[in-house]
């Protein structure tokens, strides 16, 4: 394991948070902020962007409800360490960038979709790099 986290040697950020709390913690930051507010308040926007209707509109609100509950989660997982519940969210947001992709090959949305699959994977892999055991600083 890494030098204490009140080690003198260490300055930046992950003096509280390791490298995947951090990726963790920025990710959930965006599916509260991007995706849950931009579901719940502008949401035809949003949709628009997939070439999809919100048809009543109520859905997808609850969609973005749903996206910020998630983000919530992420956000206090990496703030208290649940460290043995992160390596899962990498294989989850792989998963949903894949269901992304699968969606838009299949011509059922538009190819908008690929920027939040783009986001999802890339976030992924940053936490999966971040989980590698030469780039932990704090264990």
């Amino acid at each position: 394991m890494g030098s204490p986290a009140n080690s003198p040697a260490k300055h930046n950020c992950e003096t509280y948070m390791s490298k995947a709390r951090f990726s963790l913690f920025v990710f959930g930051l965006y599916m509260i902020f991007v995706v849950g507010l931009g579901f719940i308040l502008i949401p035809h926007f949003v949709l628009n962007l997939f070439g999809l209707a919100a048809g009543d509109d109520v859905w997808i609100r609850f969609v973005g409800m749903l996206a910020s509950i998630i983000g919530f989660y992420y956000v206090q997982v990496a703030r208290v360490g649940l460290d043995r519940f992160i390596p899962w969210t990498v294989a989850g947001r792989y998963y949903a960038a894949g269901f992304m992709v699968l969606f838009v090959v299949l011509g059922k949305i538009g190819l908008g979709m690929l920027l939040f699959a783009a986001v999802d994977a890339a976030a992924a892999t940053w936490t999966l790099f971040a989980l590698m055991p030469n780039a932990r600083s704090d264990g």
